[in-house]
């Protein structure tokens, strides 16, 4: 007697807190790094020019109040200056990037802005029935920092079961700026070590392992890395490395919709050394979440409820000449969630509630606690393809901005909320929290302007509070840390509208952004040095257009104006970007050919999140073009 099996399907409620960042578009501009990947997403803005320096702007909200993950895995804090937190990876191991801006319970703890999680390949998205067995080889040049690259990735199918191993490596120069000068210490090595193995879809089972290294190294400036540009600094060599490994188990029973499984578990360790002081910051990083989704029907009410909980350890070590200095520091995060969604007919309706419990060093003092954070949201199609939609929701986190270096070196008696002039002077000390808010209208349709096309155009606003920032009193230029307190209330009001048109192999979209990150008085905040709160630019335009001519060529043009921003103390000229694209694929079979230009007409600019003045701000790179081949057998 044969047993039968049943297989039942859930549709998840899909709602409006997620985009995914094009990696079609970033392949097409041949990106290099990570930063390359955020560089042409609208919402994402990225300053300081040289690899040292760099540091992303979601929304005009610093990347140190991000959740940033790979694969689930925490990044954690800075090390140093802005150094760590947001790691690298090449750009080809990448299958989605998702930002999220607007949070929901079961998205993680800790994002104050928002966060970004980076999901790399598997042997799957490669390998085929027809070819199970491959490899794909890479090498790409740079003019512009005259770098060049060059990938390996191999993979293998058996069953349902996959193994797929990277190494890729980069080596460039100084970079020129585009009136033709080289750009002090802006030369760099990076290295990527990446294998993983996936288990996937076994009768309801799933199963990823995963491990990498990433090193960048290189002469770079120390300490005001990130300060107005010196083309006289002295340069340091330096050291970044992450090393990751991740556990994802997944089960979907596949008789009943109520039991949808996920565990991850994951190790994170960072360090960057200072080989010329002989210095070098660590940290340490565990974590893991465990989460059910059921999916379910109550009369006329479609439900998705996801229950679970999360941790997350992290300690912090500085090294000065082979000794231990200052105190080891360690935040840690337990929580618990419980995210429902619901669909009713034509309205969709979420709330969530997380429990956080925290603790957090610093130097000889534990803060402690613990906090309930809501969200809620919905959607309404009201037709003819649109959808009003709207949001809120809280975040809560203990560990604050201030680099592990720093964090470390605080003096036992340190004072907290003695900070004269600020709103918390002589109150106790608190977490940091933020309270989110989004709502907008989407309109989708299909046959719009022509048989075949489709349409999609989206409008939000937004509004991000972050009160109780965590700063520090002390800790630059070698000074011991010697207080804390929370710092006045952030505010990053702002809209975006976004639009896209597809016929056929035709694509073309267009973006404006606009962010304004304001202190308690209401003035506008600019990109400086120590800042790790938010930054005010100039309204941004992209337009990126591409299109598969014949099945063996495509191209892409990319337009990115920034306009000009003058008003409180920030004076920052505007600027237009052109871009261009085109991939060959060859008559041999498995190889093919990109050109991408950057910078076409080779403007002198420095992006408008970099410190200092048009004058005195690191100028980004200028004309570069890039070619690569690519060969896949």
């Amino acid at each position: 007697i044969e047993e039968e099996t049943m297989e039942v399907s859930a549709t998840s409620i899909e709602q409006n807190r997620t985009h995914q960042v094009d990696l079609d578009q970033a392949q097409r501009n041949l990106a290099m790094d990570m930063a390359d990947v955020l560089r042409d997403e609208p919402a994402i803005q990225i300053g300081g020019g040289t690899r040292n320096a760099q540091r992303f702007y979601l929304r005009g909200i610093e990347a140190s109040n991000l959740n940033i993950r790979i694969d689930g895995a925490s990044q954690g804090r800075n090390l140093f200056q802005h150094r760590g937190a947001t790691g690298g990876m090449d750009a080809d191991l990448l299958k989605a990037v998702t930002v999220e801006t607007l949070p929901s319970s079961d998205q993680g703890g800790g994002g104050l802005g928002g966060s970004i999680k980076f999901e790399t390949l598997d042997a799957q998205d490669l390998g085929t029935g027809d070819r199970p067995v491959g490899a794909r080889l890479k090498v790409s040049h740079s003019s512009v920092d005259d770098a060049i690259a060059g990938a390996a990735t191999g993979y293998g199918l058996y069953g349902t079961s996959g193994l797929l191993v990277h190494i890729s490596g980069t080596n460039s120069e100084d970079y020129t700026s585009g009136d033709g000068d080289e750009v002090h210490g802006s030369a760099g090595r990076d290295r990527d070590y990446f294998a993983k193995f996936s288990l996937v879809d076994q009768a309801g089972h799933s199963l990823r392992l995963s491990a990498e290294k990433n090193e960048n190294s290189g002469l770079y400036r120390w300490g005001a890395g990130d300060s107005s540009y010196d083309d006289t600094a002295t340069l340091n060599y330096q050291i970044s490395e992450r090393q990751t490994q991740v556990l994802d188990y997944r089960y979907t029973m596949p008789s009943s919709t109520l039991v949808d499984v996920r565990l991850n578990l994951f190790h994170n360790e960072q360090s960057l050394e200072n080989s010329d002081n002989n210095t070098e910051t660590e940290t340490e990083g565990y974590g893991g979440e465990l989460r059910n989704t059921a999916h379910f029907s109550l009369g006329a009410t479609d439900h998705e409820l996801t229950v679970g909980g999360d941790f997350y350890q992290e300690d912090g070590s500085y090294e000065a000449s082979g000794s231990s200095r200052g105190d080891d520091n360690r935040s840690e995060t337990f929580g618990l969630f419980i995210q429902e969604r619901m669909a009713i007919g034509r309205l969709h309706l979420s709330a969530g509630l997380r429990y956080d419990d925290y603790s957090a060093d610093f130097g000889a003092e534990t803060i402690d606690g613990d906090e309930l954070s809501p969200s809620a949201g919905a959607e309404f199609e009201l037709g003819y393809g649109l959808t009003l939609f709207g949001g809120y929701g809280e975040s809560v986190r203990s560990s604050g901005v201030i680099p592990v270096q720093w964090l470390v070196s605080a003096v036992d008696d340190a004072t907290f909320n003695q900070q004269p002039g600020k709103d918390s002077y002589g109150k106790s000390f608190e977490p940091e929290t933020s309270q989110r808010y989004e709502g907008g209208l989407r309109f989708e349709r299909d046959n719009l302007l022509r048989r075949g096309d489709s349409f999609e155009a989206e409008l939000t606003v937004f509004k991000t509070e972050i009160d109780d920032l965590i700063a520090q009193i002390g800790g630059r230029r070698g000074a011991p840390v010697s207080g804390f307190y929370n710092d006045d209330t952030i505010e990053v009001n702002g809209w975006e509208l976004r639009l896209a048109w597809q016929l056929s192999d035709f694509r073309t979209s267009v973006s404006y952004t606009r962010a304004r990150a304001e202190d308690d008085n209401g003035d506008l905040i600019g990109a400086s040095v120590g800042n790790r709160t938010a930054a005010t630019t100039g309204d941004r335009l992209m337009w990126d257009t591409s299109w598969q001519v014949r099945p063996d060529f495509s191209c892409g043009y990319t337009l990115d104006a920034m306009a000009g921003l003058d008003k409180d103390d920030i004076d920052r000229s505007g600027y237009v970007l052109h871009h261009l694209q085109a991939e060959w694929t060859t008559s041999i079979d498995g190889l093919s050919v990109q050109l991408a230009v950057r910078n076409l007409f080779d403007r002198r600019y420095s992006d408008q999140t970099s410190v200092g003045t048009d004058s005195t701000a690191v100028y980004e790179p200028g004309r570069d073009v890039r070619l690569a081949m690519t060969y896949h057998f």
